[in-house]
C-alpha cells in the first residue's frame, strides 16, 4: 500500500468524481483509476459502486476511509516533525487564502518569510472560506487566512483584526459627500454585491434584514476589485472593507456605516489537534507585521 494510492482514494471519496480528483490532484485520470485499482486488490474489496458516471464509497470505503484519513495524518505529523528538526531548511508550506487577502497583506508576508527561510517552497492557494475549512480538516493544507473565523469542531482559530464595512461610491455619487449613513438609508441605493455565496454577503444581508431593509441588489460580482470598477461609473453603490475602501481609488469616497454596524473579524484557521510545522508557525507569526507595516504605508 502506497501513501499515493490513500491520497488517491481519499480525493475520490470527498469529489465522487475521477476526473475532478485528477485535476486536483496533477495526474492522469488513466494514472488515478489504476492507483484506485491496485488499491483494492490490495485490500480485497470494492471501494467504490459507480453511480451514473460518478462514484459513490462502498460500504468497505466508507469503513476504510476514517482509517485513511488517520493514517495520513499522522504520516503528515512525521513529516512536520522532520522538517522541524531540519530548521526549516528545506520543506513546503501550503496555504489557503481567501481572494480579498491576496490583495491585501498576504503577499507581504509570503515574501518576509521567503526571505528567513529561501529553502522552503510556498505555495497559496485562492480559496473560498468553506474550501479552506474541508482542505484544512482533509490535511491538505497547513494554515488559513479567512474572515468569519468558522465554529465548526475540526477547526480552531486564532484572531487576526477587525474592521468595519464601508460603502463606496464614486465621487459623482449622490451620497458621495455624507461622512455617514445608517444602513436604513440605503433602502433605495442601486446596489453592486458580493453573490450570497460569501460569507461577507451573508453578513451584509443579515444586517439589512436587522435595520428591516430589503437591499436592491442590481449587480452581483465575485470580485471585489470588480465591484468597485463598476461602481466607478457613479450609479451604483458597493459595500466593502476598509482596506479594501481604502484602495478604491482618489476618485472614489468611503462611508461609515452604522446601526448596525457591520464588523469583520479576520483569522488563522488550523486544524484542531494537529502538529503544526515550524514553518506554519512561522509562517502565522508574520501576518500580524504585514499587517501593521501596511497600516502605517511601509
Amino acid at each position: 500500500m502506497e501513501i499515493r494510492q490513500l491520497r488517491y482514494f481519499l480525493s475520490v471519496a470527498e469529489t465522487e468524481h475521477l476526473t475532478q480528483s485528477a485535476d486536483a490532484l496533477y495526474v492522469t485520470q488513466s494514472t488515478l483509476s489504476h492507483g484506485l485499482r491496485q488499491l483494492e486488490a490490495e485490500l480485497g474489496v470494492a471501494l467504490f459502486d459507480r453511480v451514473g458516471r460518478g462514484l459513490r464509497l462502498s460500504q468497505a470505503g466508507t469503513v476504510f476511509r476514517a482509517h485513511a484519513a488517520r493514517a495520513l495524518q499522522e504520516l503528515e505529523a512525521g513529516r512536520m516533525a522532520l522538517a522541524d528538526l531540519a530548521g526549516l531548511q528545506s520543506g513546503v508550506l501550503t496555504v489557503g487564502v481567501i481572494p480579498t487577502f491576496l490583495m491585501h497583506f498576504v503577499p507581504d508576508a509570503v515574501a518576509s518569510f521567503n526571505a528567513a527561510y529561501p529553502n522552503v517552497r510556498v505555495t497559496v492557494r485562492d480559496l473560498r472560506a468553506g474550501e479552506i475549512e474541508e482542505l484544512l480538516i482533509a490535511g491538505r493544507l497547513d494554515l488559513g487566512v479567512v474572515f468569519h473565523p468558522s465554529a465548526r469542531e475540526e477547526i480552531e482559530a486564532e484572531p487576526l483584526f477587525e474592521e468595519r464595512l464601508q460603502l463606496v461610491v464614486h465621487e459623482s455619487h449622490p451620497l458621495a459627500g455624507r461622512r455617514s449613513l445608517r444602513l436604513a438609508a440605503l433602502a433605495d441605493v442601486p446596489l453592486a454585491l458580493l453573490p450570497p455565496s460569501f460569507a461577507t454577503r451573508r453578513m451584509i444581508d443579515a444586517a439589512f434584514a436587522e435595520a428591516g431593509v430589503r437591499p436592491q441588489v442590481r449587480v452581483e460580482m465575485e470580485s471585489v476589485g470588480a465591484l468597485l470598477h463598476a461602481c466607478r461609473q457613479g450609479a451604483l453603490a458597493t459595500i466593502a472593507a476598509e482596506h479594501a475602501a481604502a484602495q478604491a481609488g482618489s476618485d472614489m469616497r468611503a462611508i461609515a456605516l452604522t446601526a448596525p454596524a457591520t464588523v469583520r473579524r479576520a483569522g488563522v484557521l488550523w486544524r484542531r489537534g494537529a502538529s503544526r510545522s515550524a514553518a506554519a508557525r512561522e509562517f502565522a507569526a508574520r501576518l500580524g507585521p504585514s499587517i501593521e507595516r501596511l497600516e502605517r504605508g511601509v
